[in-house]
């Protein structure tokens, strides 16, 4: 028998001795039994008080076992949830591999590398321009000088690749925009529109099928991502966005009527 069993037992038997004799006492002075016991006569409060203190402290000691015995066993589970905690944050990390993401800090610096990623494009652009909001830089020098490098770089490589725009007309510059579009009328560009949407939307260019931009102006977040999964998901959502749009203009192919009830009401 291991020695915490052991004095475990010895607590008890001391408890249950000290109870005992303390109930024996207590019924024996009631019925005045220990009245001729010269030795406890007048002592037998303090002798009650004794065992009566005897075992609340045996009770102290053993609820403060308990608690020491808790707090390890708590202090345990800490370390198995941490544990858990590591383990699912590195098969998260694990699960991420592959993933290419790039955050950006302003509209600015999303632009600049949309303009430098049009200029790398190689097979199709799909752009899905439909968010309501302004950037709160659009009046700076800075940023003016980014949106045009962009429609220059729109314009160029529409001549070369398929470049597939989805408008909703509820901000300024739109209506101007497809004007322009048109007037280039280039055979690569195709574009569409879509009836006002009311709540905030997601707006993103997806290149060459492999790196979603997201460009929307309501969210601070703005980053790029690049993981087959994630891209396919975001050209389904593309695709269905496209064949619900009304057409504008597809490759040579110019839908007039559609345009003047457009422009009709500028």
């Amino acid at each position: 028998m291991s020695n915490s069993k052991w004095m475990n037992q010895f607590e008890i038997i001391l408890l249950a001795i000290t109870a005992i004799v303390s109930g024996l006492v207590s019924l024996l002075d009631m019925f005045g039994l220990l009245d001729s016991v010269t030795w406890l006569s007048g002592r037998i409060p303090s002798l009650t008080l004794l065992m009566s203190g005897i075992i609340a402290t045996y009770l102290v000691l053993e609820r403060k076992n308990q608690l020491n015995e808790l707090q390890k066993e708590n202090r345990e589970g800490f370390e198995s949830i941490e544990s858990l905690l590591e383990s699912s944050r590195v098969s998260i990390i694990d699960s991420l591999n592959g993933v290419d993401v790039q955050h950006f800090t302003s509209g600015n610096e999303l632009m600049q590398y949309i303009n430098k990623r049009l200029g790398q494009a190689k097979k199709q652009i799909d752009d899905l321009s439909w968010s309501s909001a302004i950037s709160l830089s659009s009046g700076l020098n800075t940023t003016q000088e980014l949106n045009r490098e962009f429609a220059e770089k729109t314009s160029t490589i529409s001549q070369k690749i398929a470049y597939r725009e989805v408008f909703v007309f509820n901000r300024p510059g739109r209506k101007e925009k497809l004007q322009t579009r048109l007037a280039e009328n280039r055979a690569g560009y195709s574009c569409a529109f879509y009836e006002k949407v009311e709540v905030p939307v997601l707006q993103f260019m997806i290149i060459d099928k492999e790196e979603v931009l997201l460009l929307t102006d309501e969210f601070e977040t703005k980053f790029s991502v690049r993981q087959p999964q994630i891209v396919k998901l975001f050209i389904e959502y593309y695709e269905s966005i496209w064949k619900q749009a009304k057409p504008i203009k597809m490759g040579t192919v110019i839908h007039q009527e559609t345009i003047n009830g457009i422009l009709g009401d500028k």
